[in-house]
């Protein structure tokens, strides 16, 4: 019985080792680059809608918020979130939803949100809050 127990215990131990890096690397995915030229596709949704076929739609649940501004701050492939890594958010977001207004440059000790033309609503798109 002890034996049993042992290589069940040891065979589940393996199994969740194996399928760690593979875990692992999932989290740290970049998002697909537009693999076609811009010029002229400004409305992103046009095409990926879901709608035409063989080409596809943007992901219903997790993008159901953005709009055809947003698709290239992420997906460029001159985007920060495809040529480094955003810094983490050192602090919980708890009552804090306007990133700027303690980000604006005028606090002592703060860094100040060097994106123009971005939407504060976006920070999180590509900060993410420090476990």
């Amino acid at each position: 019985m002890r034996v049993v127990r042992f290589v069940t215990l040891a065979a589940a131990m393996l199994m969740l080792v194996a399928t760690l890096p593979g875990r692992l690397a999932a989290q740290d995915q970049k998002p697909p680059v537009v693999p076609h030229d811009l010029e002229g596709k400004a409305n992103c949704l046009m095409c990926h809608s879901g709608k035409m076929p063989n080409i596809k739609g943007v992901p219903a649940e997790s993008h159901k918020d953005y709009t055809n501004d947003n698709c290239v701050l992420c997906h460029s492939k001159d985007s920060p979130l495809q040529t480094g890594t955003p810094p983490l958010i050192p602090h919980d977001l708890q009552g804090k939803d306007n990133c700027v207004m303690c980000h604006n440059g005028k606090m002592p000790n703060v860094k100040a949100e060097p994106h123009k033309n971005i939407d504060v609503k976006n920070c999180t798109l590509c900060h993410k809050v420090k476990s």
